[in-house]
């Protein structure tokens, strides 16, 4: 948990201050992450999903204006595996959040919010259309209600992987069970008691 929020931090800062040319360190962190760390094979699955979500949003905030970055008139490529790298921590340094709607939605709004600010203001990374205020409380909205969805995205997807791995291994038990009963069937007819 803690080495996922390290590592999470070091690729947000490497992304935003470096920008494309970070990249391939953060890539290579994200795969040392989901081959090594992971101990659920869908976790892939789930950052898949939550970064095609963050990089529509981001994308539509960006084609809409409200975001502005620098450089480029498009998503930058830099956004998308930061998008990656924070869906990471999900499973792992935000699984603290699973259990209460109330923090998911205290903690998208408040605090996820700063990340953007940050990169805005100190990294020069992004620029807002609307004055930070505005700019903030659209972006607590967004990231409150997406918190939500990302935690019943996360339960539809491990917690089913996770059912449909006990299923597959306790089927996988009866099988065995079955077999050796029938041995044990076919020993005693060959060898019945007298």
């Amino acid at each position: 948990m803690l080495v996922n929020m390290i590592g999470f931090n070091f690729a947000w800062f490497g992304l935003i201050y470096w920008g494309n040319i970070f990249i391939p360190v953060a890539l290579l962190m994200l795969a040392i992450h989901l081959l090594i760390l992971s101990d659920n094979k869908n976790e892939a699955k789930l950052v898949l999903v939550i970064t095609v979500i963050g990089v529509s949003i981001d994308s539509m905030l960006n084609y809409s204006n409200f975001f502005i970055f620098m450089g480029s008139g498009y998503t930058p490529f830099w956004l998308i595996v930061l998008w990656a790298c924070f869906a990471s921590t999900v499973s792992h340094s935000l699984s603290f959040l699973k259990h209460s709607k109330l923090l998911q939605v205290s903690v998208g709004f408040f605090i996820a919010p700063l990340s953007y600010i940050v990169a805005g203001e100190k990294f020069n990374a992004v620029d807002f259309s609307y004055p930070l205020v505005e700019t903030y409380l659209v972006l607590g909205v967004i990231w409150a209600l997406l918190f939500i969805v990302i935690f019943l995205l996360k339960s539809l997807i491990l917690v089913k992987s996770s059912a449909d791995s006990f299923k597959s291994a306790n089927t996988r038990s009866n099988d065995v069970a079955f077999t050796k009963l029938k041995t044990d069937k076919s020993a005693d007819r060959e060898y019945p008691n007298v």
